[in-house]
């Protein structure tokens, strides 16, 4: 048998993994991260389908195993197989939680339950690096759910895989076809981590820094989700092969298990709840008119017959579409029975249920630059809201004549005219037009902008400063700024007052604008060494044409 093909879904997948990583190295916007998150929800829910498929798989081999006792031995190693298979996967996944733990700041409960997109920090370089890595890349740490301990997993894991395998063509009642054995052999060879024995920086780049050093978050929780992949994708392989070994598994479903896929499990208050119930086998004996999906029907295993009759699901294309509104919060369920006539004309059941969480509508308001608005500025702020798109969100602001204008993807500046407190309250735009809140409004503080300090030829100067004769007599403009401001904040020197002490006898020149007067500018230049001169009554314009006053300096004449 040869090796398994994959699916046209699973080469997409692929695809836009190498195309991510590739531009991933030229620059990580915000768009590459919600590529990533888009790749590593697909490359879950692929897991996800395969582990439906094997487990789907072993229950018919298992039912041939029982009927064939040539194929227990194979059964009994594919079952070997996937339990080594499953406890790395769900290593894995652990340590992807742990990830979001560490770097998001939650309770372990929290992160436990956090899909990818709903991280703040999935932009996050340092503590992953730091997490996976350790300090010094050159010497990578060796500590629990490091990149090290996982290495040292996966090789373990092909080692025993390919162990298992070849202890297989050595008994009898095992035998692998050598292309059976072969193919198997190959495709084990995808976990095993491996160096490019590249250098990069004087650096040799390792398995564990080529996948997880100096990464964002969202780049290393889908380059692991990917390794699950991988992982999954050889267990499906080895069930595989070992079925066809067996030479008495024929493809060909006798036995079915309900599931119920959604797209999520987590969903805010008031919007509807979606959900495929399928019964996810494929037959020759799989068509539409003999099967029917009873919502809140139950069943007796005992006597094999329904108690509870339920009501039929309409079925698309095989599937039973859920479509539920949802009012209340916290853990829903849903459950029913599939009925199902087989080839023989019998009828079998197959109960299914499943829960899913339903979260009060919040919004996220956050200034992008300080912690505070300032009025007069132009304050930027970013919004956003779980599971709503930045063009459904509607924001407004109370208690404040505050603009609050769009800057589009859910960046917004707001104006505040006074000091003082406001809210924003964000609201989504709901199908019918109508306007659905987003949760509590967001509180700001509003605080006029701190006193600028005075700069003289580009310098900050503050008190009684030195400067030499001939840099005074060519003084440039006098301005005012605030030193590590991050916000636009001009400030604009109205007027102030130079005075000089000379010849015991002190001459005042008041100066409009920024700049010395001429008649300013001759009296420094008469001045002599270890002359005064004192820069006083400074007037400055603030953005919002407020006169703000400034600090007085003095210049010390030297050489």
């Amino acid at each position: 048998m040869a090796g398994a093909k994959e699916s046209p879904r699973q080469k997409m997948i692929g695809m836009m993994y190498l195309v991510l990583t590739c531009l991933l190295a030229l620059n990580v916007s915000k768009d590459i991260l919600k590529g990533f998150v888009t790749v590593n929800e697909s490359l879950e829910k692929t897991s996800q389908s395969m582990q439906l498929s094997n487990e789907q798989m072993l229950s018919a081999f298992e039912e041939a195993a029982k009927q064939n006792k040539s194929a227990k031995a194979y059964y009994e190693k594919a079952i070997e197989s996937q339990k080594k298979t499953a406890a790395v996967i769900a290593y894995i996944e652990h340590m992807k939680k742990k990830l979001i733990e560490v770097t998001e700041k939650v309770d372990k409960n929290i992160a436990d339950t956090m899909r990818l997109r709903f991280v703040e920090k999935m932009d996050d370089y340092d503590i992953p690096t730091y997490q996976l890595i350790g300090s010094d890349e050159t010497k990578p740490s060796e500590g629990a759910f490091s990149a090290k301990e996982l290495r040292g997993k996966l090789s373990h894991l092909h080692s025993e895989l390919l162990a298992l395998i070849e202890g297989m063509n050595k008994n009898k009642s095992t035998l692998l076809p050598k292309k059976d054995y072969e193919a198997l052999k190959t495709k084990i060879g995808i976990i095993k981590p491996v160096d490019t024995n590249e250098m990069e920086d004087d650096i040799k780049v390792t398995w564990e820094i080529q996948n997880f050093y100096h990464l964002p978050l969202a780049a290393v929780i889908t380059n692991l989700s990917k390794i699950q992949s991988d992982i999954k994708n050889v267990e499906t392989e080895m069930i595989n092969q070992l079925a066809a070994a067996s030479g008495k598994l024929v493809v060909k479903f006798d036995k079915f298990a309900a599931k119920v896929v959604a797209p999520s499990k987590y969903i805010r208050s008031g919007e509807n709840f979606t959900a495929d119930i399928i019964l996810s086998a494929s037959s020759s004996d799989f068509k539409d008119d003999n099967m029917q999906i009873l919502m809140g029907a139950k069943y007796d295993p005992v006597t094999k017959s329904l108690i509870e009759p339920g009501t039929p699901l309409p079925l698309v294309g095989g599937m039973g579409k859920v479509d539920l509104k949802t009012s209340g919060q916290g853990q829903q369920n849903l459950s029913g029975v599939i009925k199902f006539k087989n080839g023989k004309g019998e009828i079998e059941y197959f109960p299914f249920e499943e829960n899913y969480m339903v979260a009060a509508p919040a919004a996220a308001v956050s200034a992008d630059n300080m912690n505070v608005l300032y009025a007069g500025l132009s304050n930027p702020i970013t919004i956003s809201a779980a599971g709503v798109a930045p063009t459904n969100l509607v924001a407004k602001v109370n208690g404040n004549t505050a603009p609050l204008i769009p800057a589009g993807n859910g960046k917004y500046t707001i104006t505040p005219v006074t000091t003082g407190t406001c809210e924003v309250a964000v609201y989504s735009k709901e199908a019918d037009g109508s306007l659905k809140s987003q949760g509590a409004p967001s509180k700001f503080r509003i605080k006029s902008l701190p006193v600028p300090f005075v700069k003289i030829n580009g310098k900050y100067v503050f008190g009684t400063f030195d400067m030499k004769k001939l840099e005074a007599t060519s003084l440039g403009a006098i301005a005012a700024d605030i030193p590590g401001f991050d916000l636009n904040a001009k400030f604009k020197v109205k007027s102030f007052v130079v005075s000089v002490l000379n010849n015991g006898t002190i001459n005042e020149f008041k100066c409009a604008g920024n700049n010395l007067s001429e008649d300013a500018k001759k009296a420094i230049g008469k001045l002599k060494s270890g002359s005064k001169i004192f820069i006083e009554d400074i007037i400055a314009m603030d953005p919002t044409q407020k006169e703000v006053p400034l600090s007085n300096v003095t210049i010390r004449l030297k050489g």
